[in-house]
């Protein structure tokens, strides 16, 4: 009786381990972040004006900002 209780609540253990690591896996969690990519504004005179323009992309399940320099 006491070795049957013993393995379930090893397998019981071994199954929601399973789940969250399956859960974390699922969502990104184990994967390595990606840098931001950052663009510095031009320091040679150019004609106009320089801006920096930003947006969010989608990269496995994660916003990430993406910047660069424009220049009208």
């Amino acid at each position: 009786m006491f070795k049957t209780i013993v393995i379930s609540a090893v397998a019981a253990a071994m199954g929601f381990t399973a789940l969250f690591i399956g859960a974390a896996s699922a969502t990104g969690y184990f994967k390595r972040q990606v840098p931001v990519a950052t663009v510095e504004i031009p320091t040679e005179e150019v004609a106009g004006d320089c801006v920096t323009q930003g947006r969010w992309l989608s990269d496995a399940g994660r916003m990430v900002q993406v910047e660069r320099a424009v220049c009208y």
